[in-house]
């Protein structure tokens, strides 16, 4: 039976990242390759799409309060072990702590599922995320051309036309326009 070592979050700080991506995820350390580019151009165009669509909420609801939009930043989730996830596109909570990193999940949570990744590990980033508070994970399945969105309800629900949820009303965002 093999065993592994986790990792501390002090011991993850101090790596080498190379040309690899990196994640902690409960400790374990998650080397993928670096993105490629239909990836990378997936990622904008949903970043670019929700950072307006964003903006066009804060201008018509001026109260609203909301936070940003951000493509692959670092968030340092609570417990023990360790997880320091870094999602394809995120929406911070409003006001959501920040040190270094922002601490705890963001609010929305968009992965653009790669051929790296791998089932198990999307699983458990999925439960970590609503564990610290995002409020749904999506999964997107660019060759599938459709999404799997979770939330703490525990109820799966499959997207093939567009990118909405109650948590940010009005917008809509066209899987087609994404993908």
């Amino acid at each position: 039976m093999a065993t592994t070592t986790l990792m501390s979050f002090a011991e993850f700080e101090c790596l080498d990242q190379g040309p690899d991506e990196i994640e902690l995820l409960k400790g374990d350390l998650i080397r993928m390759p670096p993105p490629e580019h239909e990836h990378m151009l997936i990622c904008e165009r949903l970043y670019e799409w929700l950072k307006a669509a964003v903006e066009r909420l804060r201008l018509a609801n001026p109260g609203l309060k909301l936070g940003k939009v951000h493509i692959e930043q670092g968030y340092r989730l609570k417990g023990e072990p360790a997880s320091w996830l870094r999602p394809d596109v995120s929406v911070t909570h409003p006001d959501q702590p920040v040190d270094r990193f922002y601490l705890g999940a963001p609010w929305l949570v968009f992965e653009v599922v790669s051929a790296s990744d791998r089932a198990l590990q999307l699983d458990e980033k999925v439960s970590e995320y609503l564990a610290n508070g995002a409020a749904e994970v999506w999964l997107i399945y660019p060759k599938q051309r459709h999404a799997w969105i979770y939330d703490d309800s525990g109820v799966a629900r499959h997207e093939t036309r567009s990118v909405h949820t109650a948590a940010l009303p009005t917008i809509d965002i066209p899987l087609d326009e994404i993908l």
